[in-house]
């Protein structure tokens, strides 16, 4: 009777160690992940625009003015851009570059002969990076060291 009475509370102990471990686990794990965005708010796709802005901004030399309205057309693609994924359609990538090609268009409005030019230069080495992707073939990354044979 008291073999049956230990093997009892063995299995109980084992269980709750079990139970415990893989709470502490699924704690662990969760505390891992990057924090979300605050509540009410999605975690948007695409490019953000404060960041794009800070980019052009330093590139370009923007004045506050054209800072200004750069940004305007950076919320004003991503708006588009947000009404097209939630129109319940996915997106044609056509659809998608011909949002980013009417707000470069617009950008390039707003500047001086020097800073269209460096605007280009820009748009190319976005183009080419999009393409390669960081650290892809020809991306940012050197390329690995040869192998050496051994004799």
């Amino acid at each position: 009777m008291i073999s049956i009475s230990r093997a009892n509370s063995f299995t109980r102990r084992t269980m709750l160690a079990a139970v415990l471990l893989a709470g502490s686990c699924a704690l662990w794990a969760q505390a891992d992940q990057p924090p979300g965005p605050p509540e009410g708010q999605m975690r948007g796709r695409g490019p953000n625009a404060e960041r794009e802005l800070g980019q052009l901004t330093q590139t370009l030399t923007l004045t506050p003015d054209q800072q200004t309205q750069v940004k305007s057309l950076l919320q004003e693609r991503r708006g588009k851009m947000e009404a097209l994924r939630s129109s319940g359609n996915p997106p044609s990538h056509e659809q998608m570059e011909a949002i980013r090609k009417d707000t470069d268009t617009k950008i390039s409005a707003l500047l001086n002969d020097d800073q269209k030019t460096k605007f280009a230069a820009w748009q190319q080495q976005r183009m080419e990076h999009g393409r390669r992707g960081p650290g892809g073939p020809g991306g940012d990354q050197p390329p690995p060291p040869p192998q050496s044979k051994s004799p």
